[in-house]
């Protein structure tokens, strides 16, 4: 299990991440983590509403 956090202070950005692995036998590859094919968006949260993504009901909560 891998857990990410996001954080931003000041602007509304779109990222994805690049995990890169390797494994037994000299197997390695690069796993990019995103949103179904489109950027995480992580905003700074002063003054407005805090949102996140409840993976276990698979969708954004408030």
């Amino acid at each position: 299990m891998l857990r990410v956090e996001a954080a931003a202070t000041g602007c509304d950005c779109e990222w994805h991440l690049d995990l890169r692995w390797s494994g037994p036998g000299g197997s390695s590859g690069t796993l990019r983590l995103d949103d179904s094919g489109r950027p995480w968006r992580t905003s700074a949260t002063a003054g407005r509403s805090v949102y996140g993504f409840a993976s276990e009901q698979g969708r954004r909560t408030r």
